[in-house]
């Protein structure tokens, strides 16, 4: 799927901390404390990494057997990931915040989280598709770059996390 012109700045916006009206880079590190991360099992605020130049964000939720399948190969391949400028961040699909935060403790999640915030977690999850789990690529302005749905609604989360990875071109 790809973004709205309108939903690009409210993207920048709600999730990554920009102005609506801001021409500056999305990814900005001084963006404030607009995430979470785990610091072992306790819910910190974060910001994104400085030298990060994309985001790929992860869809994925406690009761879809594929995602907690995958988890363990994107948590495996995240230091290869950052060493490329990509940080993670996670947007869960369960029914409550509980049960979204309990899913990424369980699967020890190093990377960033969506808090709480249903606002913020509508406008990323129209970024997606309907089936899980899924990866958007966004750069620094928040524009989307690589996406793991295709037309049909199927998602392909590991052909994406193999370009990231750099052996496949990215899709644009």
């Amino acid at each position: 799927m790809r973004a709205s012109r309108l939903l690009l700045p409210l993207l920048a916006w709600l999730v990554i901390g920009a102005g609506p009206d801001e021409p500056a880079p999305a990814l900005a590190p001084s963006a404030g404390s607009a995430f979470e991360r785990l610091d072992r099992g306790r819910v910190t605020r974060a910001t994104v990494p400085a030298g990060t130049r994309m985001l790929a964000v992860y869809y994925g939720a406690s009761w879809c057997g594929p995602c907690r399948a995958f988890v363990p190969e994107l948590i495996a391949a995240y230091p290869r990931l950052r060493a490329r400028g990509i940080e993670m961040l996670f947007v869960g699909d369960d029914a409550s915040c509980a049960a979204t935060l309990d899913y990424a403790r369980t699967s020890r999640m190093p990377w960033l989280l969506l808090p709480c915030d249903r606002a913020r977690h509508a406008v990323l999850r129209r970024l997606g598709g309907k089936a899980l789990p899924g990866i958007v690529v966004l750069d620094r302005t928040g524009s989307p770059v690589a996406n793991s749905w295709q037309a049909d609604g199927n998602s392909m989360p590991r052909a994406t996390l193999r370009r990231l990875l750099g052996s496949a071109p990215a899709d644009r």
